[in-house]
């Protein structure tokens, strides 16, 4: 078949759809034929940018890893997991820029580039509706980046969102991962956090409601509780700040007096502390034959025969001469 110029064709002789498809692609293949040496060095050159990124991104992250590695060693936990969460940040704001230049110099490689001036001004014209689409986004980076800035929490800690709680595993530019305590990794944007509780920061308080029965002696069961958690807390020094206090009785519940207990402890030992000091209590009980309350059944004998009728006979009312003339039915027959 003969290709015809674009300019030969008129409407006496159109190409149907068949021939113009043919005539593009044997258009595209004689253009790749004429230029397949630019082509595939192109190609070469995407390929080797492609390998440059990815050196400099496994660069970035063994740097990174042997900061966070000399940090631990040098520095105390606290700082050591400040720097976790910088090196984690700095390694997430990495992978964007390497990705974006990467993409870059790619689309030169196609004589793309020219036309990004006037995609920059298209931007600025559609600034307003790109905005709006992408304020989430813009919200978790900066929210993010602020969370970092303020050290609201590091790599390591133990934090509870309005809807999470875990450890903190990894802080990125725009998502915090956490690990909650089922083991579920759990991936949080950080523009929807806005309130965050860490409980790895400075001390904690352990708090404990204790049931007695009421049949024992209050006052010697106080003794003994704050015995046993005395006891506890000097055997673990590394988990408890203060002596354990007992605050004394806090409630009249329906089958037991509960008393209270509290102890300063740690960062985040305050749930450990909480079961030492319970099972502490437990085996002081049970050493000194202190019961804990629990629900009984109580059996009482009795006679089980009918119980006696009056021996009053009761008397028949007379009933008044108008009740007694009339029935119901109105028939006075």
């Amino acid at each position: 078949m003969t290709l015809l110029p674009l300019t030969a064709l008129t409407r006496e002789n159109p190409l149907t759809v068949t021939e113009q498809l043919y005539q593009k692609v044997m258009e595209l293949w004689y253009y790749i034929l004429d230029h397949l040496g630019e082509i595939i060095w192109r190609l070469m050159m995407v390929i080797l940018i492609l390998l440059l990124a990815r050196l400099v991104l496994f660069a970035v992250s063994q740097w990174t890893k042997g900061v966070i590695a000399q940090a631990k060693r040098r520095n105390n936990e606290q700082q050591s997991r400040r720097v976790s969460s910088m090196m984690t940040l700095l390694r997430s704001v990495a992978r964007y820029g390497i990705y974006f230049i990467a993409a870059y110099m790619i689309l030169g490689q196609f004589n793309l580039t020219k036309g990004m001036s006037s995609l920059i001004a298209a931007a600025g014209i559609g600034s307003v509706a790109i905005g709006f689409g992408a304020q989430s986004l813009v919200k978790d980076v900066v929210t993010g980046l602020f969370m970092m800035f303020e050290n609201q929490f590091s790599v390591g800690d133990y934090i509870k969102t309005e809807t999470e709680e875990g450890t903190v595993e990894a802080t990125a530019l725009r998502v915090t991962y956490l690990r909650n305590p089922k083991g579920e990794q759990v991936i949080i944007p950080n523009g929807s956090i806005s309130r965050v509780i860490n409980y790895s920061r400075g001390y904690n308080i352990a708090r404990l409601t204790i049931s007695t029965a009421y049949e024992a002696d209050t006052r010697q069961v106080m003794e003994v509780i704050a015995q046993a958690a005395e006891k506890y807390a000097k055997e673990h020094p590394d988990l408890v700040e203060g002596e354990p206090v007992v605050l004394g009785v806090m409630e009249f519940a329906a089958s037991s007096v509960d008393i209270g207990l509290t102890c300063r402890v740690k960062p985040a030992m305050q749930w450990e502390v909480e079961r030492g000091i319970r099972l502490a209590v437990k085996e002081e009980f049970d050493r000194q034959g202190v019961e804990f309350p629990y629900p009984h059944v109580v059996t009482v004998p009795g006679d089980h025969s009918a119980p006696a009728l009056s021996q009053r006979q009761t008397q028949e009312r007379k009933k008044p001469d108008w009740a007694a003339a009339v029935d119901f039915d109105g028939d006075d027959s």
